[in-house]
């Protein structure tokens, strides 16, 4: 990963389903959060899932092509690159290979400060540095393709830092034993063979593996997390993981009152919150964090101290988050929120004041649900 990269933010994104008609209008993101405000069915969601979704196109082979129509802003350091593109049919005369989705990028473009990096409109590519162009592969993008090229270094090293982080994870699943060991020996061997091994080299691996290492090898950080599920759960003595050597799996595991708990035994509310403060201090520089609906789960004690956790810790991540919660939404300045609204397959955004719900953060909750319910939304 390129080391140089000091700042890395998502700017902006549109959308179009090409198959169902649904649209976003562009939505511009606050570099450190934006709330999506909107009653339920109206995108909020599906926001969440364009970024992500896009995101993962640029870097991973194994993503399902869909029909979609995109542009996506990324601000790195001091480059706005600005990358589109579209997904569409095969045609229905082509011959589909074995394996293929039966999509194909049709067209794609991507921008550098306002200046073309390359450009794709069906069987016509052009990449800057290239006289000629090999046929790429239909089925990826050109940024994975050329993610080997030193051009495109600095790009996709920054859409890398930009990962999200999947808060709703299957907690209650554990990770199995044959998979957790052999991670767990290639980070021991990591720790042992190099000097001052940085933690930020293990933030993409699961949570229980985190906090395994972290307890054992960064006491630091295990007691960053420690006291902040202290904070929360004062009855919690220890947190851990162990295996369960007679499912194969390794679990979260806590002390309460002297008795050791396994993930299974553990409240739903309170697994959840140890996720969030472990992915929360164990994050690396400048990830893009996507939460939705982000009080799922959560009990009302822990609402407060985990929003004001968020804001505060870690002012170098980006959160896109979604909310009904009047207590995350309240906390959050209304000129961090986009209004989600959606007329037909038309979904829009505004800021608080083009919404018109006032000048005051204590009325503007109050002032919006008086809107929506004027209308007869809710």
């Amino acid at each position: 990963m390129n080391e140089r990269i000091e700042y890395v933010k998502i700017r902006w994104i549109e959308f179009e389903n090409l198959k169902t008609g649904l649209q976003i209008e562009r939505i511009n993101f606050n570099k450190d959060i934006t709330l999506l405000v909107g009653l339920s069915g109206v995108g909020k969601t599906q926001i969440l899932n364009v970024v992500e979704y896009s995101l993962n196109l640029a870097v991973d082979k194994n993503i399902i092509l869909h029909p979609y129509r995109v542009g996506i802003g990324i601000l790195i350091d001091n480059n706005e690159y600005e990358w589109f593109y579209e997904i569409n049919e095969i045609n229905k005369n082509e011959l589909i290979i074995n394996g293929e989705s039966g999509y194909e990028f049709s067209f794609e473009k991507l921008l550098c400060n306002g200046k073309i990096i390359f450009e794709r409109k069906n069987e016509k590519v052009s990449i800057i540095g290239y006289d000629k162009v090999p046929q790429p592969k239909k089925d990826e993008s050109l940024i994975l393709q050329y993610s080997e090229d030193e051009n495109f270094e600095i790009l996709i090293s920054g859409i890398r830092k930009l990962y999200s982080v999947e808060i709703e994870l299957a907690i209650r699943g554990g990770i199995q034993s044959k998979s957790f060991n052999r991670l767990k020996f290639k980070v021991i061997d990591t720790i042992k063979n190099e000097k001052n091994v940085e933690f930020k080299i293990f933030s993409h691996l699961p949570v229980a593996l985190k906090l395994y290492i972290a307890k054992r090898y960064y006491s630091e950080l295990y007691i960053k997390i420690f006291d902040a599920v202290k904070e929360l759960f004062t009855e919690i003595e220890d947190i851990d993981v162990e295996e369960d050597s007679i499912r194969e799996i390794y679990l979260v595991s806590i002390q309460v009152y002297g008795k050791r708990l396994l993930q299974h035994d553990i409240s739903n509310g309170m697994l959840k919150t140890i996720y969030y403060i472990v992915e929360l201090f164990t994050m690396s520089k400048d990830s893009l964090v996507l939460i939705d609906e982000f009080e799922n789960g959560l009990g009302v004690n822990c609402i407060d101290l985990l929003s004001e956790m968020m804001l505060s810790e870690r002012n170098d991540l980006q959160f896109i988050i979604t909310s009904h919660h009047p207590k995350i939404i309240n906390a959050i300045d209304k000129d961090k929120w986009r209004i989600i609204d959606r007329d037909n397959c038309i979904v829009k955004n505004n800021g608080s004041f083009d919404y018109g719900i006032g000048n005051s953060q204590h009325d503007a909750y109050f002032n919006l649900i008086n809107r929506w319910e004027f209308e007869g939304k809710i």
